[in-house]
C-alpha cells in the first residue's frame, strides 16, 4: 500500500498473520502510534506547506482510506502496456500517479472550493470529508457534529439557526432579535451529507450561503468563513428525495466519484475492527493545518504560474464547446446559449444540414458550453495540483495537470449529446457512461488538432492581441489605421480558407473585437482634433 518511501514507512503484508498481529503499522507515516495509541512524530522532510499537503495525501492514502486505485496518471508516455484479448489495457505509468478519491478532496480543501462526492451508500464519502475537517484543525467529534444531514424535513432554521425565544418576546424591531446561529456556519470545512434529500426551499437558503458567503435571518447576518465545501449524494442523476435546483448544482466546482472497495484488502478492515482504532482519531498533528497556514497555502497556490503555451491550449479546448454554427445568423450569437434561451434542443440544428464533420468537431459532442466559474475552477485546481506535485519545489502548471483536473471540474457542467453522430459510433458508446474518460478524450482531441494546425506558429490573432495588450496610450492615428487594416486582412484570409469551424470562429471574434477597439480609439483621436 505504501506509495513512496520518502513519506511513509513500508506497511504490513497484505496477506498472512503479520497483518493481524501488527495492525498499527498501517498507521506508519511521519506519525507512529505507541501501545497506548500516543503519537510519536519523526522529523518532517521540508518545511514547505506544499510538502505538508503532499505528506497529508500519502498518510491518508496509505493509512486512512483504502482505495488502491491510481486513476490520475502521470508519465503515460513510455508506460508499459499490457493488453487483454478483448482489448482492455493496463498501463503502468513511469511517474508518480494518484488516487482521485484522495487527491481531489485535498485539492478542494487547499483551494477552498466546493466538491460533490458521489457514490453508493457505505463508500466512505462522509468519512473522507470528515478527514478534511480534521486537517483544518478541528477535533473529530467537532467535525462530526458539524455535518449537516439532508432529510425531507430539514428546515431553514435547522440549517442556519433559530432566534432566541426570550429575544423575540422583548423585541420591538427585527434588529432587536438575537439569532442563535449554528456552529457549522463558521467552520473552515463545511460538510452537507445527502444534499439531494434537502427540501427545495432549504436548498435555496443553502445556495445563498454558498454563493454569497453569509446567512441572513430577522435582519441579522452571520458571515460564513471562506471555506472548503463537501457535499455528498448517492448519485448525480437526480436520485435523491428532491430535485436539486440548477443554480445550486452550478455552484459545485467539481465532482468526485467514490471508489468501490477492493476485496483483496478485506484484511485491513478486519485489522481495524480487532484493534478498535478509527483512522480519523489517529491523524498525525504534523499534517494538520493552522488557520494561518491555510491562508498562506492559499496564497502560494494562487501564485503558481501557468505558462502562456499551456493557457493557449486550454483556450483552444474550451472555445470549441460553446460554438454552434447554426444557432444564429449573427456572428456573436453562434453559441449554444442562444439555443438554450430560445428553448431549441441542440439536435434540431446539429444535423446533416450543418457542414461540419460531427464525428470530429467537439462542438457536436456536448449539449452546452461552460460558465466563467468553470474556467476559474480549472485554473485553480490545476495550480493546486502542480503545487502538491512539486512538494515544496518551484511549481508550474503543465498540460498534464490540466488534463487530469478538467474531467472532474467539468463532470457536472457538460452533458453529452447522446443523439449526435459521434456517439453513434459503436466504439464511442461506452463513453456515455464514463464522463471522466469522455471529457479527457475531448481534451486530447483538441490538443491533437492544435498540433495538426501548428497553432504554436500559426495563430492569426495572437500578434495583434499582444500589441493591443501593450496599451493604446500615445498611439498615433496612422498606427491605429495600420493595425485595423491588418485585422481586416486576417479576417478576409480566414473567410477565404474554408468553413467556419470552432477555432476559426474564436479567432474571428477576437479579430473583430481588436478591430472595433481600434475603431473606437480612432474616432476618439479624431474627436480630439
Amino acid at each position: 500500500m505504501a506509495d513512496t518511501k520518502d513519506f511513509v514507512a513500508p506497511g504490513p503484508s497484505l496477506s498472512g498473520p503479520p497483518l493481524r498481529m501488527d495492525f498499527l503499522s498501517i498507521f506508519r507515516g511521519r506519525a507512529q502510534l505507541d501501545k497506548e495509541l500516543g503519537l510519536k512524530l519523526s522529523a518532517r522532510e521540508g518545511p514547505a506547506l506544499a510538502a505538508k499537503l503532499k505528506q497529508a495525501y500519502y498518510w491518508i492514502v496509505n493509512n486512512a482510506i483504502i482505495a488502491p486505485y491510481y486513476d490520475i496518471e502521470f508519465g503515460e508516455t513510455g508506460a508499459a502496456t499490457h493488453a487483454f484479448p478483448n482489448g482492455d489495457q493496463v498501463k503502468l505509468p513511469t511517474d508518480t500517479s494518484y488516487c482521485s478519491y484522495v487527491l481531489l478532496p485535498l485539492l478542494t480543501f487547499a483551494t477552498r472550493r466546493r466538491a460533490l462526492l458521489v457514490g453508493g451508500p457505505g463508500k466512505g464519502k462522509t468519512a473522507t470529508a470528515i478527514l478534511m475537517g480534521i486537517l483544518a484543525g478541528y477535533g473529530a467529534d467537532e467535525v462530526r457534529r458539524g455535518v449537516q444531514h439532508g432529510h425531507p424535513q430539514l428546515t431553514i432554521a435547522d440549517l442556519l439557526g433559530t432566534p432566541l425565544p426570550s429575544a423575540m418576546m422583548g423585541a420591538k424591531a427585527l434588529e432587536d432579535v438575537t439569532v442563535s446561529w449554528r456552529r457549522w456556519l463558521t467552520l473552515r470545512v463545511k460538510i452537507v451529507d445527502e444534499y439531494n434529500r434537502i427540501p427545495t426551499k432549504t436548498q435555496s437558503a443553502l445556495l445563498s450561503l454558498m454563493a454569497e458567503g453569509y446567512a441572513e435571518m430577522f435582519d441579522q447576518v452571520v458571515e460564513a468563513k471562506d471555506a472548503a465545501w463537501f457535499l455528498t449524494a448517492n448519485d448525480d442523476a437526480g436520485g435523491g428525495t428532491f430535485q436539486v435546483i440548477e443554480a445550486l448544482k452550478d455552484r459545485i466546482d467539481l465532482t468526485i466519484k467514490a471508489m468501490p472497495f477492493n476485496s483483496r484488502f478485506l484484511g485491513l478492515l478486519l485489522a481495524r475492527i480487532e484493534s478498535g482504532v478509527d483512522p480519523s482519531e489517529a491523524v498525525p498533528e504534523d499534517i494538520v493545518f493552522t488557520p494561518d497556514e491555510l491562508d498562506e497555502m492559499r496564497r502560494e497556490i494562487r501564485a503558481v504560474p501557468i505558462p502562456a503555451v499551456v493557457l493557449r491550449r486550454l483556450e483552444f479546448f474550451v472555445g470549441q464547446l460553446e460554438f454552434c454554427q447554426r444557432a444564429s445568423v449573427q456572428l456573436e450569437y453562434k453559441n449554444k446559449d442562444t439555443l438554450r434561451l430560445a428553448g431549441i434542443p441542440l439536435a434540431q440544428v446539429c444535423n446533416e444540414q450543418c457542414p461540419l464533420d460531427k464525428t470530429k468537431h467537439l462542438c457536436a459532442q456536448t449539449q452546452q458550453g461552460l460558465s466563467v466559474r468553470s474556467f476559474q475552477t480549472i485554473l485553480d485546481l490545476a495550480k493546486a495540483l502542480a503545487y502538491l506535485r512539486a512538494g515544496g519545489a518551484a511549481a508550474e502548471v503543465t498540460l498534464q495537470d490540466l488534463r487530469q483536473v478538467i474531467p472532474f471540474a467539468l463532470h457536472e457542467k457538460l452533458t453529452p449529446n447522446a443523439a449526435g453522430d459521434f456517439f453513434q459510433v459503436e466504439a464511442n458508446r461506452p463513453l456515455l457512461s464514463d464522463k471522466v474518460v469522455w471529457i479527457r478524450r475531448m481534451f486530447d482531441s483538441a490538443l491533437a488538432t492544435w498540433d495538426r494546425l501548428d497553432r504554436d506558429r500559426k495563430n492569426p490573432a495572437q500578434a495583434l492581441a499582444e500589441e493591443l495588450d501593450a496599451g493604446l496610450e500615445g498611439l498615433p492615428a496612422r498606427t491605429v489605421e495600420e493595425r485595423m487594416k491588418k485585422a481586416q486582412a486576417l479576417i478576409a484570409d480566414l473567410a477565404k480558407k474554408g468553413e467556419l469551424s470552432p477555432w476559426v470562429y474564436e479567432d474571428v471574434v477576437r479579430l473583430k473585437s481588436i478591430y472595433m477597439r481600434y475603431q473606437n480609439q480612432l474616432h476618439w483621436l479624431r474627436g480630439q482634433g
